[in-house]
This record gives structure tokens, C-alpha cells and sequence, in this order.
């Protein structure tokens, strides 16, 4: 954690664990909130074990500051792909929402340090109605406190799909910020389709499916700079990360549209203009657009 790092704070109902390796909640604007405020390597969020007796079962984890952790706020995934099955079928339908945890530590206890003594003032936010589920900030002398509380690093096994995902983004560690951007903001478009299609399932390849950053992201950057090598499948021309312009904006297009797969072999990248032409007037007009546009018509050659 850097000097300028946030102590942030989630009433949670347990301790972590390789069950439930992750940070969830019941309401998406909370993880919009950590991806836009939370930075790893910065920032830690704390484990406060809520009052209810009927959700946070061990007396030693009620109303205790009981871990610390450092989440990543790229991508909200599905709580039902991280947790254990047991977990998800009592409790995890509850907070369907979830950003996977990468490092892990347990305040030594028990006796757990008490929230009300070290954080008062942050600790009754989470009493506040319109704060309910979401995120409490530790700050000045508090975030002080929490950070001289000792502490004891916890070896988590991580899920697949958690290990997927930080797996792949090692693995494109060097693709520039930019396309990375576009890739992220594609792969969301599609995931955001295909539930507003009436289905919950992305087809992936043959033995997998799931609307999943894991599978579409990499794809996604690996069709821009690898297969397409930074053109446009329909027109050739250059993609252009970041653009204002919307016309040219990198859209994923789907080659074969009766087909409903966003997957290796129905994927390829336009701009958002040639995509949308080609779409409403069919291949053929939009071919014979663009030869009109180069002015070389091979009808006269």
C-alpha cells in the first residue's frame, strides 16, 4: 500500500476464505463505485463483520474489523462463478455481484479489533440508510488506526475463474492502455446484448460458455492486434482507439449474423460505420460503396 493509499471499508457476513474469495455485494452501482475509486497496489478495503446475527453466524466476527484485502476493480463478475456451491445455494443469492480478491490478510484474533472503537465515526455510515450494502472510507486518524492494526497474510487458493482472469491480464500486460480500453468497453457491450436478448449464456467455444471478461477480452485484443493487425475487417482502414469520432469507433461485429455466437470463429472488429452500413444495406452494396469511394472500379478495367 502507498503513502496516499484509501482505507476503504464492506460490511461482509464472514471471514474471507477459499470459499468465498472475493468482495460481493447486492447492488451493481457498489462495484461501479470501486472501479472508479479504487486503485490496487494504492488502495485496501477492510472486512467489517456486520451485527446480524442470522448472516454472521461466529459471535467473534460481529461488529470486528476481521481482514483486510486487495480487490480487482476492472471487471464485476458473478458472485455464483467464484464462491463455493454450498455458500452460493444458503447465502450467495443474496449479493450476486463480485470483484475477485487478490491479496489477502486476517486481523490477528480473535478477540477481533472492535469497528466501534477503531473507526466510529466511519463505522456509522454503514448505518446511514442510503449507505446500506455499499462502502464506508477510513480517513485521517481512523485510517491511521486501521493501518497500525497487526496483521497475519493469508495464502488463498484462488477459483479458476478468478485465476482466469489474472491470467489474462498478465498476459496482455503489454498491450497499449487504449486498446485495452476499447477491448474492455466491447466486451461489455456484448455481455450487456446478449441479457438484453433475453439469454444469460455467451458461446465462447465448444465446451464452454459464459458472458465472461475471461473469454471475450482476450479475444478481443488478440482479433485488433494480432489477426487484424490494427485494421478494420471491413474496410481495412486504420481502428482508431479513443476516437471522438463515433463513426469510426471500433465496434465487435458478429461476420455472420444469423449466427447468435459472439465467439473466435463469428468475431471480427469495424468501425462502428462500416459495421452499422453493412448491416442495414448487406455486403454486396456496401462493397461496391467502398469501391466507389477508392475510385478504382474494376467493372471498367
Amino acid at each position: 500500500m502507498k503513502p496516499d493509499g484509501r482505507v476503504f471499508l464492506k460490511s461482509v457476513f464472514g471471514q474471507i476464505s477459499d470459499e468465498w474469495p472475493c468482495i460481493s455485494f447486492s447492488r451493481s452501482s457498489v462495484g461501479n463505485m470501486l472501479r472508479q475509486e479504487f486503485v490496487p497496489g494504492r488502495d485496501i478495503l477492510i472486512y467489517v463483520g456486520t451485527l446480524n446475527g442470522n448472516l454472521t453466524e461466529d459471535p467473534e466476527h460481529r461488529g470486528r474489523l476481521i481482514a483486510a484485502v486487495v480487490i480487482e476493480p476492472s471487471q464485476v463478475l458473478e458472485t455464483r462463478r467464484i464462491i463455493s456451491k454450498n455458500f452460493w445455494s444458503n447465502l450467495g443469492e443474496q449479493w450476486p455481484h463480485a470483484m475477485a480478491v487478490l491479496k489477502a490478510a486476517v486481523m490477528e484474533g480473535p478477540p477481533y479489533p472492535k469497528a466501534h472503537d477503531v473507526i466510529p465515526n466511519a463505522y456509522r455510515q454503514f448505518a446511514l440508510m442510503e449507505n446500506r450494502g455499499g462502502i464506508a472510507e477510513a480517513i485521517g486518524e481512523e485510517r491511521a488506526a486501521v493501518m497500525a492494526l497487526p496483521i497475519t497474510p493469508l495464502d488463498l487458493h484462488l477459483s479458476p475463474e478468478v485465476q482466469a482472469y489474472i491470467n489474462v491480464r498478465a498476459s496482455v500486460s503489454e498491450t497499449p492502455k487504449s486498446i485495452r480500453e476499447e477491448a474492455t468497453r466491447m466486451a461489455d457491450l456484448i455481455i450487456n446484448r446478449v441479457r438484453n436478448g433475453g439469454t444469460q449464456r455467451i458461446v465462447t467455444n465448444a465446451n464452454r460458455t459464459a458472458p465472461n471478461i475471461s473469454d471475450l477480452y482476450p479475444m478481443l485484443t488478440r482479433k485488433w492486434q494480432v489477426d487484424q493487425c490494427g485494421l478494420c475487417a471491413l474496410c481495412g482502414g486504420l481502428l482508431l482507439p479513443g476516437t471522438r469520432n463515433k463513426m469510426l469507433q471500433p465496434s465487435a461485429d458478429r461476420i455472420d449474423s444469423s449466427n447468435e455466437a459472439y465467439d473466435e470463429e463469428n468475431v471480427h472488429i469495424t468501425h462502428l460505420a462500416c459495421n452499422l452500413a453493412k448491416n442495414k444495406y448487406g455486403t454486396d452494396d456496401f462493397e461496391e460503396w467502398l469501391i466507389a469511394l477508392r475510385g478504382n472500379d474494376p467493372r471498367n478495367e
